[in-house]
């Protein structure tokens, strides 16, 4: 039972930050830019 667990905590934390390096690396590779009528103009 607490062998499940751990694989369950464990599985959840690699989702967790597959999830936060493939969009990372999306938005570096793709490198988004905002166009400027979209920007605020206060910042």
């Amino acid at each position: 039972m607490q062998k499940r667990a751990y694989q369950m905590l464990a599985a959840a934390i690699i989702g967790v930050s597959s999830l936060f390096v493939l969009t990372g690396s999306y938005f570096l590779l793709h490198n988004p830019r905002i166009p400027n009528e979209l920007r605020k103009k206060g910042v």
